[in-house]
């Protein structure tokens, strides 16, 4: 969208937001990473008008957006930031990244501090939902009416996550899936299939594969996926399904098969690096999304990952039909204190539609922005040698990992904190669940 699209509505939106000041960033569009996302002495930003600032196309001059992420993102946010600057009349982004396991505690900083910033990406609905609560981030209604794009193209999550105003675009995309050490599988004597498995037969799998010192598997972050599967989620007033999830978890660890969950707490986020490491003989299958193809393609590239993966589909509930795995999106949205709202979704369209969605696609990563052409560039990039990448992403049983709830990422973290102490022996599933249902209720107000 050029400077001759925002003139025929970016005034007049533009009146429909009263917000504080932009964020100012270098000539250059530069990227930086770690800078203090926070002041020290929160600033009041209400009650001022964005309609008094100057328009771009007014003044003839580029405005300065800065724009937060984290650091995982950096392999198809740079070009992409990149490819906008060159291209736009209206807008130069600056892009800072964050350590992933700060990234979330440093945007609610600064949302508290009142520092000036312009665009965000938010790490699926749990947070999408709590900063629309908090009145963190600007309705974006009127701009993608005016704009005219069909949101449709997002899918049925978008729709039923906004249907009290838009507050973001989806940029990137994820699927639960499993990646597999096929060489680990020979070792073992145990032929390597990708067809659809229950939990019930990845259960006796990973209990085969595990011998002589390797596992079958490794969950990953996603404690919750049978849950999902089933429909349910940790907002449910019914827990029958939560607790079901819980002791498929703990089974999976009594069973042998997979890595104690209380090493996996031990190395958080790096646990990953049990299945990719050097001489990688210790896990056969790992539980990850799909932000690992652009990941473990790079390192097995650069001989930091000595073997090539392959991919196989999250195993299903007795029943449940093929490729049903959670999935996810994430949005980019618009700070409270932008001040240049309408540069700053020239930005987001431009990210969340064919021309960012490219250059995510052709970096192995999944957008959220998709057409038969795109999906050619992804998988063309994802460098698989099957179809079964393509089974697995774009398979219309896939369901969403999270509801949209304010409460939810509250009622997230106290679930996770009682699985953590049922898994490593601290209680019983009887404790857990009585302990999870009174701790939510009290953050329900009820």
């Amino acid at each position: 969208m050029k400077r001759r699209k925002l003139a025929a509505f970016g005034l007049a939106v533009l009146m429909a937001f009263g917000t504080a000041a932009c964020g100012s960033g270098s000539d250059s569009g530069s990227t930086k990473s770690d800078a203090a996302p926070a002041e020290d002495t929160a600033q009041d930003t209400t009650g001022s008008d964005a309609s008094n600032a100057a328009p771009a196309e007014a003044s003839g001059e580029k405005v300065k957006l800065q724009f937060y992420s984290w650091s995982d993102e950096t392999a198809y946010l740079d070009p992409a930031v990149e490819a906008y600057n060159a291209q736009s009349e209206v807008a130069e982004v600056e892009v800072t990244y964050f350590p992933p396991t700060e990234y979330a505690e440093k945007i609610l900083a600064t949302f508290a501090s009142g520092t000036e910033f312009d665009v965000l990406c938010v790490n699926g609905l749990s947070p999408y939902g709590e900063y629309k609560s908090k009145n963190t981030i600007q309705d974006i209604s009127s701009y993608v009416e005016a704009s005219g794009l069909d949101t449709s193209v997002y899918g049925e999550v978008f729709k039923t996550s906004n249907e009290d105003g838009l507050y973001g675009l989806p940029y990137r995309g994820a699927v639960w899936l499993m990646f597999a050490n096929e060489a680990l599988f020979e070792k073992a004597g145990v032929p390597f299939s990708q067809e659809q498995l229950t939990w019930d037969e990845y259960r006796d799998l990973a209990k085969q594969l595990t011998k002589d010192g390797t596992y079958g598997g490794l969950v990953g972050m996603d404690n919750f996926v049978l849950l999902q599967q089933l429909g349910g989620s940790v907002m449910d007033e019914d827990t029958a399904k939560i607790r079901q999830s819980l002791e498929l978890w703990k089974a999976l660890e009594d069973d042998g098969g997979h890595v104690p969950f209380a090493e996996k707490l031990e190395l958080s986020q790096n646990a990953g690096s049990l299945f990719t490491s050097a001489p990688a003989e210790y896990v056969a299958t790992f539980q990850n999304g799909t932000w690992g193809v652009a990941s473990y393609n790079s390192k097995y590239e650069t001989g930091e990952m000595p073997f090539q993966y392959r991919v196989m589909p999250m195993p299903v509930p007795e029943g449940a039909a093929d490729y049903t795995a959670p999935s996810s999106i994430n949005y980019l949205s618009i700070a409270k204190s932008c001040k240049h709202p309408a540069e700053a979704y020239d930005f987001i369209e431009w990210m969340c539609t064919e021309p960012g969605a490219t250059i995510i696609a052709e970096h192995a990563t999944l957008p959220a922005y998709s057409n038969a052409d795109i999906e050619k560039i992804y998988l063309d990039a994802a460098k698989q040698p099957d179809d079964t990448l393509a089974k697995i992403v774009f398979s219309k049983n896939n369901v969403p990992d999270v509801i949209y709830d304010p409460n939810y990422s509250a009622v997230e973290t106290i679930l996770k904190e009682e699985q953590e102490l049922y898994m490593i022996g601290e209680q019983d599933i009887d404790t857990t669940m009585s302990n999870f249902e009174s701790r939510r209720a009290e953050v329900l107000g009820q």
